[in-house]
């Protein structure tokens, strides 16, 4: 079985084991009553590490069922992270052994000769990084908010899953409002969001370069992967531009930021601009935003995070490379470079066919959305690009949606989670050779 398929089976499997699960009556807290749609999108959003959902999570499902859900979480977020990241070996693996030793040595993902070593590596940083998370939140929340030590455990322990596997379940009604004027609360929660978009390869990479420099004091560092260097540089750059326009229409927004004090005002701005990553959380209420910060954060949610990492979206490197063929083609030249590397035409081809179909994914959905519904297309779209980016943030129209359009968007997150990775292995792994070229010829553009 091709491991693209391997890949399809085991979310999918996981998808209906979780909907039957969540189906069991003490699943279920006292007085409600679950249907299959729910528990179906539920569980499919779990797997799928999205956040979207049809019913209140901290008040509808009892403990079991909020325990089946993080377990979705955990399983779908390491899961993609496996996959994604030893799909890169894959790849290499079926090129020559010139450009396969090539590959690894620009990627430096250490460990690429030793697939225990390499997993083994990704197990340590993916639960170190939970545990330490869920021990924090856990305290904070046991000392400051008076919850009882086993709540706050359970508490901490959900949110810091949730969080570094950018799932953006909350055990709270409204997400992280509540905590939306305390810093030491949101800022670790903020933290999780950007290491898990990051990507397991860029982690590593980074790991290896401070544990290096500890070793060996005063030593010259080498240079940073292109890959990482584009995932760093993008990262930051989406963080501080999204800040800045959230923070310029929502600032006095008494909806939003303007009740608010000029420090709270700031973290908030920063919060609400790294969810859209895929980190679904929200410590703002979205439905009061203005339409203008809705469409600022379709174009963030659509962009998502890191490759091989827990976020969602077309990836933050896919978007680098097409700004630099938009700057080849503005400058007139005919190859794609980035710093001191040249980019192949297979990647550049792979990125914009990303794009291209997971534009008109959400743009059919939106059409259809928009003919069949009575909401508003900036709320449609917003809720569907959230869906198909695996964000999970919401305008609020989600859960009064009819049911044919609640599963349309359950099977929308379970493209948006698989079909990226499964569109860039099979571009990647499938290299058809012609003996043979045909005439050019110019059509008109522009």
């Amino acid at each position: 079985m091709h491991p693209t398929q391997i890949v399809v089976f085991a979310f999918g499997a996981a998808s209906i084991i979780g909907t039957l699960l969540l189906l069991l009556p003490f699943a279920t807290a006292p007085g409600n009553s679950t249907s299959v749609v729910a528990a179906f999108f539920t569980a499919v959003s779990a797997v799928c590490i999205t956040g979207l959902t049809v019913v209140d999570t901290a008040t509808h499902w009892s403990g079991f069922g909020q325990l089946v859900i993080m377990v979705l979480i955990q399983l779908g977020g390491l899961g993609i992270v496996s996959f994604a990241t030893l799909l890169g070996l894959l790849i290499s693996g079926r090129i020559s052994l010139r450009d396969r030793l090539n590959t690894l040595s620009e990627a430096k993902i250490v460990g690429a000769d030793s697939l225990p070593k390499l997993l083994s590596r990704i197990l340590i940083v993916y639960f170190g990084f939970e545990l330490v998370l869920a021990t924090y939140l856990s305290l904070r929340l046991h000392f400051s908010y008076d919850e009882g030590v086993f709540q706050s455990i359970w508490h901490g322990t959900f949110h810091a899953i949730s969080a570094f596997n950018n799932g953006g379940f909350s055990l709270y009604t409204d997400s992280m409002t509540g905590f939306n004027q305390d810093m030491f609360f949101i800022a670790p929660v903020m933290l999780a969001v950007v290491v898990g978009g990051l990507g397991f390869p860029v982690l590593i990479e980074l790991h290896e370069r401070i544990w290096r420099l500890r070793l060996q004091p005063g030593g010259k560092a080498k240079r940073f992967s292109l890959h990482t260097r584009l995932t760093l540089w993008m990262t930051v750059s989406l963080i501080v531009l999204g800040a800045l326009f959230i923070g310029a229409i929502e600032w006095n927004n008494p909806g939003t930021l303007g009740g608010l004090n000029t420090w709270d005002k700031l973290v908030n701005t920063f919060f609400t601009s790294i969810m859209p990553r895929s980190g679904g959380f929200n410590s703002l209420d979205i439905s009061a935003m203005d339409p203008a910060s809705w469409l600022g954060i379709d174009l963030l949610m659509f962009i998502g995070g890191g490759s091989a990492s827990t976020a969602g979206g077309i990836k933050v490197t896919t978007i680098a490379v097409l700004i630099f063929i938009i700057y080849t083609e503005i400058r007139g030249e005919t190859a794609v470079n980035v710093g001191n590397r040249r980019l192949p035409r297979s990647i550049q081809r792979q990125a914009l066919t990303l794009v291209a179909l997971s534009a008109t994914a959400i743009l059919l959905t939106t059409l259809l959305f928009a003919a069949t519904t009575d909401f508003s297309l900036d709320e449609i779209l917003f809720d569907v690009i959230s869906a198909a980016a695996t964000v999970g943030l919401s305008t609020g129209i989600t859960a009064d949606l009819p049911a044919f359009h609640q599963i349309w968007l359950a099977f929308l997150m379970f493209v948006g989670r698989i079909g990226p990775v499964v569109v860039a292995s099979a571009l990647a792994l499938r290299v058809t050779k012609r003996h043979y070229e045909l005439p050019k010829e110019r059509p008109l553009i522009g």
